[in-house]
């Protein structure tokens, strides 16, 4: 499915009015060797931007195989062969001497859309899609402020209420527009981001995110019927709400035209748009002031409850950009206090579906917590999650094929959790926020908005997108490093936190569990000195985080070896030495641990002269060592 911007259609087709009715015959090749574009100046780059305040020109040259005289059409092709579109850039370029120029031409006629540029025979754009005719691949992205001024008669015809970015890439399409733009009255978009694929023939796939994020003037009854801003109680508007408040009637000025219109000064609408050339992708930040109206409070105004408006001392500062190829789109809500006074907002998100693409009943949605899609009727209220960030994942047609190229996925990734949600109908819903703005200060609102063919490529996205909000984080809380530990193991603990959620949690090579808090436990090892414990965190988006924390160990020292079993103790046991010489007996004695005593001598009949007659204490007897021994020795008779 491809969708083609409005305004480029209805150039295309008045470009194509006045081209020569048929083609030469002779123009049977043709190459564009170079493309320039001012405002800003590039040079034979794939990607382009058209600034329509300022209108951007391309001029395009190239050769042809073909007679002078004869005529191309410069073209932009996108889509296959079955869906073959194109948008022309200039009809009925002259070929001169097998060369030719299209000059300063309006680069807004092929704006929104990437494409194969070609110079094809005039009025043959239907069938010179192929190798021929050889040109560049662009995609030319276009911004504009104001795109539309106020129609008719009154106090504020001709002035601005809209601005309109859109970004292209060769994988992603995504525009934008002022808050509060109506979708069913503004010719190029709405208020919130719409995004979608295209594929590798350029065609733009649907539109899984579409309108999202928009602010209008009326809730379509989901609550009553009221502004989607709300401000202090007080229904607000900024200028593309407030110009679709109401019509005129009854001889009364329609709301575009009452005094106070916030895009008059000093409630002037402002966007400043930044552009990569090198990538293609955009980033805009608008200004935008709301209003109220000046008469009673009612739920859904009248030019008898609204005769004019008045600021409501509250200010929008939005901020878009793009990434991931055009695919991901990140919007920051800055509500800001202009009076010096706190202020209450009541606000509804409205996520739309069905002013592009293909809307159908079989549209489907995944909430957090959920674990498949559903469809919703009007009237159906889902509780907001308890927890931020988290996404919403859409799909454009539930009964497809998941990764069919002619339905596509998306998804609404939250920083602040939504109060509630509420259904529309199955094509739309409002999501619920209330937030402060401090006297003086800020309060902020963000979104990321992901598209792709399949639920797994989109889920992937849309993890990343939650990691945004809250990057992959490991914290170990115990002990702190430095940390000296008396025991051959330590209990870490800490947290773990991500957006996308922890899928794992390795400390030292171990896999620890991870409560659903992000608090963990465990039990590490030590080894003698300095270790270095380590823990990584892996979340479901597949980013890493890590921490690290330093313990020391020293084993105490070894206990003593157990005393050896004690010696019994010395003692003098008296040998015998009876019949010895006296010299034996005296080393004998020592031998036993005793001390020679007293020695004496006297007369035997039975013992020979010089040998030892007795002892005293007598042989055998166990007395304290050292004990002294009286020996006496044999005089003979």
């Amino acid at each position: 499915m491809s969708w083609l911007r409005i305004a480029a259609t209805v150039t295309a087709l008045l470009a194509l009015a006045v081209a020569p009715a048929a083609a030469q015959a002779t123009v049977t090749g043709s190459d564009i060797t170079t493309w320039t574009s001012l405002n800003p100046a590039t040079s034979n780059d794939p990607y382009l931007i058209s600034f329509d305040n300022n209108p951007t020109t391309l001029t395009v040259s190239g050769t042809a195989t073909a007679t002078s005289g004869d005529r191309v059409d410069v073209v932009c092709y996108f889509g296959s062969s079955g869906n073959l579109q194109d948008a022309v850039l200039e009809s009925g370029v002259t070929v001169t001497n097998g060369k030719f120029t299209a000059s300063n031409q309006h680069l807004q006629n092929i704006a929104g859309h990437a494409c194969r540029l070609r110079a094809v025979p005039t009025g043959a754009e239907g069938s010179s899609d192929n190798s021929d005719f050889a040109g560049p691949d662009v995609a030319v992205s276009e911004a504009a402020l104001p795109v539309a001024t106020i129609g008719g008669t009154g106090l504020n015809n001709g002035t601005p209420y809209n601005d309109y970015v859109n970004d292209v890439t060769f994988t992603g399409y995504a525009a934008w527009g002022s808050p509060g733009i109506t979708p069913a009255t503004n010719e190029v978009g709405c208020g919130g981001p719409f995004a979608a694929s295209i594929d590798s023939d350029f065609d733009v796939g649907n539109f899984a995110i579409d309108c999202m994020g928009s602010l209008l003037s009326n809730d379509l009854n989901a609550f009553g019927g009221r502004s989607e801003v709300q401000i202090d109680g007080h229904n607000a508007y900024d200028p593309g709400s407030a110009q679709a408040l109401f019509a005129a009637a009854g001889g009364h000025a329609a709301s575009q035209n009452l005094p106070g219109f916030p895009n008059t000064a000093p409630h002037t609408i402002t966007d400043h748009v930044t552009w990569d050339p090198t990538t293609g992708l955009l980033s805009s930040q608008s200004d935008e002031s709301w209003v109220e109206c000046n008469g009673p409070s009612e739920q859904i105004q009248t030019f008898l409850t609204c005769p004019s408006f008045v600021d409501s001392g509250v200010k929008l500062d939005r901020d878009i950009t793009t990434s991931d190829g055009g695919r991901v789109v990140t919007m920051t809500d800055t509500w800001s206090s202009t009076d010096g006074k706190a202020h209450s907002l009541d606000l509804l998100y409205d996520d739309y579906d069905g002013l592009f693409g293909v809307a159908t009943g079989d549209r489907g949605y995944q909430f957090p917590g959920q674990t498949g899609f559903s469809e919703f009727g009007p009237g159906t209220d889902v509780p907001g999650p308890s927890t931020a960030p988290g996404s919403i994942l859409v799909r454009t047609n539930v009964t497809a094929p998941d990764g069919s190229p002619n339905e596509a996925v998306g998804a609404i990734t939250f920083g602040t959790a939504p109060s509630e949600f509420r259904f529309v109908s199955n094509n739309e819903f409002e999501e619920h926020n209330v937030v402060v703005v401090p006297a003086g200060g800020t309060a902020s609102l963000s979104y990321v908005y992901s598209v792709g063919y399949s639920v797994s490529d989109v889920s992937q996205l849309a993890l990343a997108a939650q990691d945004r909000f809250e990057p992959p984080s490991v914290v170990i809380g115990s002990p702190t490093s430095g940390t000296t530990a008396s025991a051959a193991t330590t209990t870490l603990s800490g947290i773990a936190s991500a957006g996308s959620g922890i899928q794992s949690l390795v400390v030292n090579g171990q896999s620890v569990p991870v409560a659903s808090d992000g608090a963990w436990s465990t039990e590490v090892p030590l080894s003698s000195g300095t270790n270095m414990i380590t823990a990584v965190a892996t979340d479901a988006a597949g980013a890493t985080a890590q921490a690290q924390v330093a313990v020391a160990y020293s084993p105490p020292p070894p206990p003593p070896p157990p005393p050896s079993p004690l010696a019994p103790p010395v003692t003098c046991k008296v040998p015998k030495t009876k019949g010895m010489k006296l010299n034996a007996a005296e080393k004998a004695l020592r031998r036993a641990h005793c001390t020679v005593g007293k020695v004496k001598r006297h007369k035997s009949r039975t013992v020979r002269s010089g040998r030892v007659m007795s002892t005293t204490p007598r042989a055998g007897r166990v007395l304290k060592a050292g004990t002294k021994i009286e020996l006496f020795v044999s005089k003979g008779r």
